[in-house]
């Protein structure tokens, strides 16, 4: 006979003596599971009748019967969040496949859980709920697995399943991508800029030649035929390739072009699940320009790499609007779609600038719950603001503003790397005080997401 759910949760919370989070209570093969508070934390709880091999998986805290019923107490562990994820695939993160609007945030401090994922429901956009990059795990001290275990709770917790996204982004080395992959991550964010030969722009036209005719005979004039015999439409954008212009992009962009080939065939190619790839190939003073990103593209389709998305940054992105429209183009006709990093400081009218993009493209909102923090963080302890701005030279904070940001509310975002870092101890400060204040730190967050949504 099957197990009522109220035995399943009265059962649970006579063992723990605790109250169960109702909205996180699930069925897993004739098993109930759901989150518990109790006096010591919250925990894991299982109530299953004689054997059950879902429950046999978790790492358990203890074990016990109640009312004829079995009930294991977890922690909130790596081990168990795996789990979960394996059996309540809504938990777990899932590929977007590049199309459609989403919005990523950043929970630098793992005191969001998933408090955005709500306000995306009946919305067409859909929630990136961690945006994780590899520089920020070495600044924070907090690891991948963390990311996206603090994503998993939280949207147990909430009973949201309408499924979120979750990038590792910034990834520069094999090693951090066989990780990501391991964790569960449905996006993975290659960086391989370093790879651009930006020596290249120094040279004359001469010495472009020079380099350029030292490439195989054969491999040239496949370039020449591919690119130079003819115009190419992209949307209402006419690309064309003067052969100095080729030439350059070729030996700039050529190893990084080669090197994403080989990191997409080793790891990424045939998974056996879904995986998003998004590609961040960016010089550090400039957009690509139509020819750059055009080649890029196609060589990269031809090469069948099946690419989800290019992250561009969207301060730069905000400087030439017409530029942007030009990359939009070029993206939808090779099937991608655009990611705006620090969209949520740098970008404004959302809205409009979606529909630009045809629908196609992902707000990198990164700043927006670490802003939201800073808000709970100055109603609860302004001598803790106060320490803060004169440890690092800030402004004096206010409200924080974004969409776009003004001028305190870029500098005490992008101060995050330097007040987090767990060595200056302010972290654990802050995060002392969004524990103690949750509920203000949700309305701040659901209020900013709303926000933006408001945008869409």
């Amino acid at each position: 006979m099957a197990i009522k759910q109220i035995t399943a949760v009265q059962a649970m919370e006579e063992i723990t003596h605790g109250k169960v989070v109702m909205e996180s209570v699930s069925e897993v093969q004739g098993a109930w599971l759901a989150l518990v508070d109790t006096e010591a934390g919250r925990v894991l709880a299982c109530a299953y009748k004689g054997e059950c091999q879902f429950a046999a998986l978790f790492a358990k805290k203890e074990s016990a019967q109640s009312g004829g019923l079995n009930v294991d107490v977890m922690e909130l562990n790596p081990n168990n969040a795996a789990v979960v994820r394996r059996y309540l695939k809504w938990t777990a993160p899932q590929a977007q496949n590049g199309k459609g609007i989403s919005v990523a945030f950043s929970d630098w401090l793992g005191a969001a859980a998933a408090y955005a994922a709500p306000q995306f429901k009946l919305r067409q956009a859909r929630p990136v709920l961690v945006d994780y990059a590899a520089s920020n795990a070495d600044i924070l001290k907090r690891n991948f697995l963390e990311a996206v275990d603090t994503a998993t709770w939280g949207v147990l917790e909430l009973g949201y399943k309408e499924g979120y996204g979750a990038n590792a982004a910034g990834l520069t080395m094999e090693e951090e991508i066989v990780k990501a992959l391991l964790y569960g991550y449905s996006m993975i964010g290659f960086d391989c800029s370093d790879k651009i030969d930006t020596k290249i722009e120094a040279l004359n036209a001469d010495e472009v030649a020079g380099k350029y005719n030292q490439l195989p005979e054969e491999f040239r004039n496949a370039m020449k035929g591919s690119y130079l015999e003819a115009d190419f439409k992209a949307g209402d954008t006419i690309v064309h390739f003067e052969p100095e212009v080729l030439q350059r992009i070729v030996l700039e962009f050529g190893e990084a072009i080669m090197h994403i080939q080989y990191i997409y065939n080793t790891y990424l190619k045939n998974t056996p699940w879904d995986i998003d790839f998004e590609l961040r190939l960016a010089k550090p003073d400039k957009l690509m320009t139509p020819q750059e990103l055009y080649l890029i593209s196609n060589e990269l389709q031809r090469n069948g790499i099946k690419m989800a998305s290019m992250e561009l940054d969207a301060a730069k992105a905000a400087a030439d609007p017409e530029g942007m429209k030009v990359y939009g183009e070029i993206a939808a006709t090779f099937g991608y779609r655009l990611s705006l990093f620090n969209a949520d400081l740098y970008a404004a009218e959302l809205g409009a600038l979606a529909k630009a993009l045809k629908g196609q493209v992902c707000f990198k909102a990164g700043n927006l719950l670490w802003l939201a923090a800073l808000n709970v963080i100055k109603a609860q302890d302004e001598a803790l603001v106060g320490e803060m701005q004169a440890f690092a030279g800030l402004p004096e904070l206010t409200a924080t503003k974004i969409l776009p940001a003004d001028e305190t509310s870029c500098a005490w975002a992008l101060a995050y790397k330097k007040l987090l870092n767990p060595e200056e101890g302010f972290a654990a400060k802050i995060k002392a005080v969004l524990a103690a204040n949750t509920a203000a730190y949700k309305v701040e967050v659901e209020k900013a997401v709303a926000a933006v949504l408001k945008e869409l």
